[in-house]
């Protein structure tokens, strides 16, 4: 990794060091497991072959999410700079910096509205009885069903519909009773559809704002800024809570779920392996898909807390200690999770099948529906909600450092007013997230989420794996990692350069393609997105890939400058580092009477030996 360098000794401390290495690896922790590993993996493993599949899973762990993960942490502990400051390793595609920015950017902007539902259902956790609790309140409708409500009317054979029970002689004068009672809608979900979101007919009609969402959103924002005001200052010790006591939550959580009724045939559906799904494509790239978007990778978010490691920090072992305990996080989840909801289907007196949820359909109304008919529901409903906010609340910090990161690299000055810059960043993205807190809030941010965080971050990541990979050189990567760590790793560095430069990108490519292949128009809840929507969604998912060449193009244009050649001549010297904007910045170098070298002397060997 190396080509003409400018040496700064005092570069990476003017941008801070994590004090140890723990806050690094929880601070990466509390970024890569987040609200997916909770609400998203135990159902693509139920509905993809259960135990079967982690076959594909594993696989694609070892192929495509450890290689991704290794190549962004390296490079931008070698760099010690954000994204858009490491992609200048190759000027002509820096492009690839501003679109990780940018994908964060939306996905941070959505992210903290739902972090705020949990902040909400946290503080209503403490009433007795819960809100979501019976049918009898004003924001019910006839189709409302409660499970607790409805029991002694079932017990005896009646048909429990509007509040009302129905005996045999009433449905023979109500016939058309028994077919609305098909078709209820749970009080937890009329609760969230209809009070908490307010949720209107169509992302047309906006409504108005929600303000108790907007007061827990601005809360989150609130909260966010206290612990990213100092940058890892602060954000590395918070992370000794955020990032460890949601364990001790999913522990307790899943004490409890085993002891309830119906547990174990939960964790059964969970587990009990289908090996005929791993002959469908889908199974594979939903296992792709899972541990890319698992990892964070593309995000550029990692890449920067790297950045503040120290130059000699043995990242490989740091990338396989956050691999596995992400893999290992998603898995025990999975027991929490169907526990619960095998007690659930005991209840309702159905199979798992018919009560699994994923998304927050399974965070705001299955989880608040089970919770109701425990002892003490308040409890569980808090737990749950505040081990939800604490995933949500770390990936929110960490993505908010990237952006500033790439902020203080590009003007290194404002890190003198780093806590206005910080409020600033804060202040404009809580005021656009305003959107999110309407009665149509609930549409815009799937659209979001089903657009900005899709494919064009699979696409982005597969331009950097190539770049890194072919333009700048897995040697260069290679070469920087021994001089990190001392060595080159796994089978002198083979094993990596064969995934780097042919397996990965090929995954990757795979995946992309899949998502393509698979793409239906955005719907909700049985609501599709109009016409003008899908259209702004493809340009949220564009915009990012495209500013990968717009970057390219105006680098060359800036090239005439300082470069005199041919087209091609420029071309070539644009694919290798620039002194002026890549420079690594190593320990002071010591000779042998211990003291310091020059400068001078440093960037001498440096032209010397690269």
């Amino acid at each position: 990794m190396s080509g003409t360098l400018r040496e700064s000794r005092d570069s990476r401390a003017s941008r801070g060091q994590w004090s140890n290495q723990v806050e690094f690896v929880l601070s990466c922790l509390g970024s890569v497991v987040g609200l997916g590993n909770v609400w998203r993996f135990p159902y693509i493993c139920f509905i993809n072959g259960g135990g079967a599949f982690l076959i594909p899973y594993t696989i694609m762990v070892v192929a495509v999410g450890l290689p991704m993960f290794f190549l962004e942490l390296s490079m931008g502990q070698y760099a010690a700079r954000g994204p858009i400051g490491v992609y200048a390793c190759s000027p002509i595609f820096q492009g690839i910096g501003y679109s990780m920015i940018l994908i964060c950017l939306v996905g941070s902007g959505y992210y903290a509205t739902v972090i705020s539902w949990s902040i909400y259902y946290m503080v209503v956790s403490f009433f007795s009885p819960l809100p979501w609790e019976g049918c009898g309140h004003p924001h019910n409708t006839q189709d409302c069903y409660s499970k607790t409500e409805a029991k002694p009317c079932e017990d005896n054979n009646g048909t429990w519909y509007n509040q009302t029970c129905y005996n045999i002689s009433d449905l023979m004068l109500h016939p058309q009773v028994k077919n609305l009672s098909l078709h209820t809608v749970s009080a937890s979900e009329e609760y969230f559809n209809n009070f908490v979101l307010g949720k209107s007919a169509s992302i047309d009609d906006v409504g108005t704002l929600k303000w108790d969402i907007v007061l827990a959103n601005t809360a989150t924002w609130i909260i966010v800024f206290l612990c990213i005001i100092k940058g890892i200052r602060t954000s590395g010790k918070v992370v000794y809570f955020t990032a460890t006591f949601p364990y001790i939550i999913l522990l307790i959580l899943f004490i409890r779920g085993i002891t309830l009724d119906g547990a174990i045939d939960g964790i059964k559906f969970y587990l009990l392996p289908d090996f005929e799904k791993l002959l469908k494509p889908k199974v594979w790239g939903d296992a792709a898909g899972q541990v890319f978007f698992s990892l964070g990778v593309g995000y550029g978010s990692i890449l920067t807390l790297a950045s503040y490691n120290k130059f000699h920090n043995n990242i490989l072992r740091d990338v396989i200690i956050v691999a596995v305990g992400n893999s290992l996080t998603s898995l025990f989840a999975g027991f929490v999770i169907f526990s619960i909801l095998g007690f659930m289907a005991h209840e309702q007196n159905v199979l798992v099948s018919d009560v699994v949820a994923s998304g927050a359909g399974l965070a705001f109304v299955a989880y608040p529906e089970v919770v109701t008919r425990l002892p003490v529901p308040q409890l569980w409903a808090f737990l749950f909600f505040l081990m939800l906010f604490l995933l949500g609340i770390d990936s929110q910090f960490v993505g908010m450092e990237n952006m500033l990161a790439a902020l203080f690299d590009a003007y290194p000055k404002w890190r003198r007013h780093k806590p206005w810059v910080t409020a600033a960043l804060c202040g404009s993205l809580c005021v656009s997230g305003l959107l999110f807190c309407t009665r149509a809030g609930i549409y815009w941010i799937e659209l979001m989420g089903y657009y900005g965080s899709g494919w064009c971050l699979v696409m982005a990541a597969l331009v950097e794996c190539l770049v890194l990979s072919w333009v700048y050189g897995v040697d260069q990567v290679l070469a920087g990692i021994h001089e990190m760590i001392g060595y080159r790793p796994t089978c002198n560095g083979w094993y990596w350069l064969i995934l780097w430069k042919y397996i990965t990108p090929v995954l990757l490519t795979a995946i992309v393609i899949f998502n393509l292949v698979q793409f239906s128009p955005l719907d909700y809840d049985g609501y599709v997105f109009p016409p003008w929507a899908q259209a702004l969604g493809w340009l949220i998912a564009v915009l990012p890939v495209a500013v990968i060449p717009v970057v390219g193009l105006y680098n060359y244009w800036q090239s005439y400058k300082v470069f005199k050649g041919s087209k091609m001549e420029r071309l070539r010297w644009l694919t290798h580092p620039d002194p002026a904007t890549w420079r690594v910045v190593r320990p002071p170098a010591t000779n042998q009477q211990g003291e310091e070298a020059s400068e001078d002397l440093l960037m001498g060997q440096t032209k010397t030996n690269h």
